[in-house]
């Protein structure tokens, strides 16, 4: 199969098929399926950064980190999905997809894992947060998380992205093993700590939510949070073990374990998790669910009051007709 980080492509077709092999009756579906959605993940990952962009009570260190990772979404569901209908259906791949396609997955990585940093110190160095987590670092981390990705992706440029060399051997490895399977065992380990760390301050701190007081109160929330890093924890793992096993495959030569479910599975865990990040960075945490629902609040009332002024409106208008009636 044609690696998925392999820059000299961008197919998910194994070496001996061919974008004539694949059956029209079977590609048109799943194009269908592609578009609606990237385009869900579109509209909702937009949604985020506009929230953002409105709502000053949302220009927050971790919504920083929120939006960007949002961002790298929107990049993958806006330029993956519309590269790999078009060079299905025209049979044609253009060089430069290859690289655009590694820059945008390994971007998205990226960002998962200063999401996952920025939450690990909130939660295990509070009172430390923000001096680890000043402006100036912020921008530095976010800068590196899309730096990092277009500096790993133009990389094999300096062999002619020949996948033949032992230099584009070696790229394969560090990126599979140092740049997605390392991120994802250390990310693992980090939700397991942060876990531990929220049900240890639920367990100290349930007895006062009794007595009405603050602590109590965020024992409250950050019971809440366990559900949001347990989904953040299992859709992590779903969205890119599929991915993480074919570049396995690929690495230790196994191609025949890699089958035609599999290759789709991955693609569609993809896009899921490019639904599922602004589900649950955003619209699950506090703050975004806070905002929503006073948004929502103040259409009710405006609606309400709109309703009245025209019910008052007809009212005074019939009110002399009524009078004329009467004196007649």
């Amino acid at each position: 199969m044609q690696q998925l980080f392999n820059n000299t492509t961008t197919s998910i077709l194994t070496d001996g098929e061919s974008h004539q092999a694949v059956n029209m009756t079977v590609l048109i579906p799943l194009s269908v399926t592609w578009a609606v959605l990237g385009l869900i993940s579109t509209v909702l990952n937009i949604i985020v950064c506009l929230i953002v962009m409105i709502e000053k009570r949302l220009w927050t260190i971790t919504n920083a980190f929120v939006v960007s990772l949002s961002v790298a979404d929107l990049l993958v569901s806006a330029a993956l999905i519309p590269i790999y209908i078009y060079e299905n259906f025209s049979l044609a791949s253009a060089p430069v997809t290859g690289y655009v396609i590694a820059f945008l997955l390994l971007a998205s990585i990226f960002n998962i894992g200063a999401v996952t940093y920025e939450r690990y110190v909130a939660l295990t160095r509070p009172f430390g947060y923000r001096v680890t987590m000043n402006a100036s670092k912020v921008a530095i981390i976010i800068s590196l998380s899309w730096a990092l990705p277009f500096s790993i992706s133009i990389l094999p440029l300096a062999w002619n992205a020949d996948p033949a060399t032992k230099y584009h051997k070696v790229y394969m490895i560090v990126t599979v093993f140092g740049f997605v399977l390392l991120p994802c065992l250390v990310m693992i380990w980090i939700y397991a700590r942060l876990l531990r760390v929220v049900r240890r301050f639920i367990s100290r701190n349930r007895r006062r939510s009794t007595w009405g007081n603050r602590t109590g109160e965020r024992a409250g929330n950050e019971e809440k949070a366990v559900v949001v890093f347990a989904l953040i924890f299992g859709m992590f793992l779903l969205s890119w073990m599929p991915l993480i096993y074919i570049n396995l495959c690929e690495i230790f030569n196994q191609p025949e374990l890699i089958t035609a479910p599999v290759l789709y599975a991955s693609f569609y865990t993809l896009l899921f998790n490019t639904i599922m990040d602004p589900l649950i960075y955003a619209f699950l945490k506090k703050d975004f669910s806070d905002c929503l629902k006073r948004r929502w609040r103040k259409e009710r009332i405006l609606n309400n009051n709109k309703s009245k002024a025209d019910t008052q409106v007809e009212i005074s208008l019939t009110q002399p007709q009524n009078k004329s009636s009467s004196s007649s």
